[in-house]
């Protein structure tokens, strides 16, 4: 930690471009949006962390992520045509995490994160200067909390005060009494999430004793075998237009996975449960929708709470909270300042507020 560094003095160090999200350190490095630098970064595989690729796939010399991360992109189709993704593949490093990774005289490490399969913090070391990059996280014994940072750069979808869930502990137990019931009353049950968030959930359930098979269709299905290959443990999972698949669906006793957004299209009344897996439930960990239909507040983000225990845990000198993204970062900033942390929000003016500094 360089601690004869002024602060206007480190922000020479970091930007994040308000058009494409890209968040550039140092010299060399673009992550998780397109910057005209000879190194792309992407901290993992949602949409809102690859805006861009495709201008950095054609300008930058290398693409940095996780093996898995790297292997859900291509699974996932963010790279259309032959030609793109022959290109990606030339350009992309598989970096594992805690290793070195050199470019010039700047040395970038990918560190473990709790959010998805492959999902990763970035750690950089230019010019006796570290700085670290969250990305989207939540805390757990998978989360590795950064420190010795003269800056860190954290994620704020939730970063208003009013975004706890006092409940965290509960929701999981919660999650597998609704399974259980629902096979027992009804033998099928639907589950609705995201990419990552479904895995989580299959986790869930095969650790607490649900052994009945998992169904999905053909994308889930390619993105839970990358899942198992880099150490998820599910098993007994099908695609369910296999003949495998089809057999089970007559058996009428399952739990189907489904993408998030076919929540809306499901139909009511058909002796089937169904759940849906949101972050956006603040007030309680379930809530019942309809007779058919339970929303469980499991999250892959961290909340307020986590948000300001990272920070107070890591230590940095100065805290840059992402504001290219969706979520309340000036409400952190505001926040962490309150709490004697030195913050401001990029993109926006780059000066600390004079009470800060």
């Amino acid at each position: 930690m360089a601690k004869s560094r002024s602060y206007s003095e480190l922000l020479k160090y970091v930007d994040i471009l308000e058009d494409t999200s890209a968040i550039i350190v140092g010299e060399n490095f673009a992550i998780d949006g397109f910057a005209e630098k000879p190194v792309r970064v992407i901290s993992h595989a949602h949409y809102d962390h690859i805006v861009g690729l495709k201008d950095s796939i054609y300008y930058s010399k290398q693409i940095v992520a996780t093996p898995a991360t790297h292997d859900l992109i291509i699974i996932l189709g963010y790279i259309g045509g032959r030609e793109l993704r022959m290109l990606y593949k030339n350009k992309m490093v598989r970096l594992n995490y805690y290793e070195e990774y050199i470019y010039g005289k700047e040395k970038l490490v990918l560190v473990p994160s709790h959010h998805i399969i492959g999902s990763a913090q970035v750690l950089i070391e230019t010019n006796d200067l570290r700085i670290g990059y969250t990305g989207d996280f939540k805390l757990g014994e998978n989360t590795k909390i950064m420190d010795g940072l003269d800056i860190l750069i954290i994620e704020s979808t939730y970063g208003d005060p009013s975004y706890r869930r006092p409940f965290k502990n509960e929701v999981e137990d919660l999650l597998v009494d609704i399974v259980l019931d629902g096979l027992e009353i009804y033998g099928k049950v639907v589950i609705f999430g995201y990419h990552g968030k479904i895995q989580e959930a299959m986790q869930i359930l095969r650790r607490n004793g649900v052994r009945e098979p998992f169904l999905m269709p053909k994308r889930i299905y390619e993105v839970t075998r990358i899942a198992e290959k880099y150490g998820y443990e599910i098993g007994e999972y099908y695609n369910m237009r296999s003949l495998e698949g089809r057999e089970i669906l007559k058996s009428n006793r399952y739990i189907l996975f489904e993408h998030f957004n076919k929540a809306r299209h499901r139909r009511l009344g058909n002796n089937t449960l169904y759940i849906v897996l949101s972050g956006w439930e603040f007030d309680e960990p379930i809530k019942k929708l309809d007779r058919y239909t339970w929303l469980v507040a499991l999250s892959d983000h961290a909340d307020f709470d986590e948000l300001i225990e990272y920070v107070e845990k890591a230590e940095p000198r100065l805290v840059i909270v992402d504001g290219s993204r969706q979520g309340n970062a000036e409400a952190l900033a505001r926040e962490l300042n309150k709490r004697g942390w030195r913050s401001i929000v990029l993109p926006g003016p780059r000066v600390l507020s004079s009470s800060i500094i």
